[in-house]
């Protein structure tokens, strides 16, 4: 079950990843935030997943494989996705809330698959700490990468 959700999760990201790519235009800069989130996330599941073993991915000894999966294949999207939809003003605390939720949710039903097995972290308040803190990074960069690659 854990490889079916890891997997499946995967494809159902890149299928509304594509399914987004028929209303919004995939720019430059798009590509570039992939690219840095991934590297983010890929040092920070180093960091926190293998080096202090805080949790594993799928089984112990195969984790980094699906570590770097996850940062090549899954987080990439989420970023973009963020990042197609999200509002002007105040609304995107809004948005953000709702896309943290989702993460919530997303990292529960792996910790009930079997996907993701915890060791020493703490969902509560880690996990919400680290996805708030991601979504801030991505709106910076993101708003630093509007600036230096402006739309033609």
């Amino acid at each position: 079950m854990n490889l079916l959700f890891f997997y499946g999760s995967v494809i159902a990201l890149l299928v509304v990843f594509l399914l987004a790519l028929t209303r919004k235009r995939f720019r430059m800069r798009h590509m570039i935030l992939m690219i840095g989130y991934s590297l983010y996330n890929l040092i920070f599941e180093l960091v926190f997943g293998e080096i202090l073993g805080l949790y594993y991915y799928i089984k112990k000894e195969v984790s980094l494989i699906y570590i770097i999966l996850a940062a090549v294949f899954l987080y990439p999207l989420i970023a973009v996705l963020y990042i197609f939809f999200l509002p002007g003003g105040l609304k995107a605390y809004l948005y953000t809330a709702c896309f943290t939720a989702a993460m919530l949710l997303m990292e529960l039903i792996s910790l009930h698959t079997g996907t993701i097995v915890l060791t020493g972290w703490n969902i509560m308040p880690w996990s919400i700490v680290t996805y708030i803190v991601s979504f801030c990074l991505i709106n910076i960069f993101y708003g630093f990468l509007e600036r230096k690659l402006p739309d033609s």
